[in-house]
């Protein structure tokens, strides 16, 4: 694409792209996750963070972080879980090393960032708390985050990698053999001097904002229908629509139960090792992060995928939320056969439901589908009355 041409749609972008808004809404958030690292994170106690505290920090950093939505303001879809985002900040306040590193990376200079993300990799490895995946989702948000002046908020380095090649941009071959830290590094300051040197004069945000949107994101990146742009862009088939692949509902449910069905994901994750699924099936990691929730296929996202602790079977598990019979047990079949196709070489996968109840509809419709289980979930909790009595010193 030539330079005239990149010109004259980021003119078009910014003719409804009031960027002075955007950028002082970013300062704001960015004391804000500065707050949050400073005052939480660095405070030197056994104290683990509130998920109320981590969530706030949560719904900046990603755009499917919990309470935010189409219009929220947050670094992008760093596709990282709930309740893999408190697991992780919980484990870098106890952990002294991984708090110092970080915080090396947040407050050094840039020459020096790329040698310190490279050190955290290493500092990082084996523990399962999608801080350092490959694709460098959540150090990218974080560093946009701490400081929005200086970082694109294109958080994937797939997608910096793609960004680069199209548009051309001097990159010295940083994606071949390079470590992660330069990669990361090297890929923002090539994707801000190329455009700059194009002739568009934008803070870090507004690159990043121009070139997720439709009017340009279908150049760079092909999307699959369920693979939405950071900020709602430009898919297959719609611009800005997160509709695709949803499901419609015969009958409303109960919302109290829909609301305990949408906790029960982030809690089995959080407590995996502590449930009857947790004693047969391991969680997956993929290239460092722990991927087993809302794990991502061309077809939708599951909503947990394990292996058998003993066979290595897959498994896929589909929570019954807030919908039908038929369609939970058509959306776990379209589930099982992509990845038997595109995962399991062929074996056969296990199929798992997991359901406030089990209904003649449900069970008819499992009746022809092999190797598939129903479990069933009960909340329990009861009110006990405390009556005031006066204390005996003993």
């Amino acid at each position: 694409m030539e330079k005239e041409e990149i010109l004259s749609l980021f003119n078009k972008f910014i003719a409804d792209y009031n960027t002075e808004e955007k950028d002082a809404i970013w300062a704001k958030q960015s004391a804000l996750f500065r707050n949050f690292w400073n005052n939480k994170i660095l405070v030197d106690n056994d104290k683990e963070l509130d998920d109320a505290e981590i969530d706030e920090v949560v719904r900046i950093l990603d755009r499917n972080g919990k309470g935010n939505n189409k219009n929220s303001e947050a670094v992008a879809k760093a596709m990282i879980p709930q309740g893999a985002w408190r697991r992780m900040f919980n484990e870098i306040k106890r952990e002294p090393k991984l708090k110092e590193k970080l915080n090396q990376i947040f407050n050094f200079s840039k020459e020096e960032i790329a040698a310190l993300i490279d050190d955290l990799y290493k500092l990082n490895q084996g523990r399962h708390n999608n801080l350092t995946g490959q694709s460098g989702n959540a150090i990218n948000a974080m560093l946009f985050a701490w400081d929005p002046k200086s970082f694109i908020s294109v958080i994937s380095l797939n997608d910096r990698k793609k960004v680069i090649e199209y548009f051309n941009i001097p990159s010295e071959n940083l994606f071949e053999g390079e470590l992660i830290g330069q990669k990361i590094i090297k890929s923002n300051e090539a994707i801000i001097n190329g455009f700059r040197n194009a002739g568009l004069k934008c803070s870090p945000r507004t690159l990043s904002c121009f070139l997720y949107s439709y009017l340009i994101v279908s150049s760079w990146k092909v999307q699959a229908e369920d693979d939405p742009a950071p900020w709602g862009g430009l898919k297959k088939q719609d611009i800005g629509n997160e509709s695709i692949g949803t499901l419609e509902v015969e009958e409303s449910s109960d919302p109290s139960l829909f609301y305990m069905e949408s906790q029960l994901e982030d809690f089995l994750i959080e407590n995996w090792d502590k449930t009857e699924l947790g004693k047969k099936y391991d969680l997956i990691e993929e290239g460092g992060e722990l991927v087993s929730q809302q794990y991502q296929t061309n077809v939708g996202r599951i909503d947990i995928l394990v292996k058998d602790k003993k066979t290595k079977q897959y498994v896929v598990i589909e929570l019954k939320k807030n919908q039908t019979s038929d369609d939970t047990v058509g959306q776990l079949a379209r589930y099982m056969g992509w990845i038997e196709e595109n995962k399991a070489d062929g074996e056969q996968v296990k199929g798992i439901i997991i359901s406030a109840k089990y209904d003649e509809r449900l069970y008819y419709a499992l009746k022809k589908i092999k190797d598939t289980e129903v479990y069933l979930y009960k909340v329990n909790f009861s009110l006990q009355e405390f009556k005031k009595q006066k204390l005996i010193e003993k």
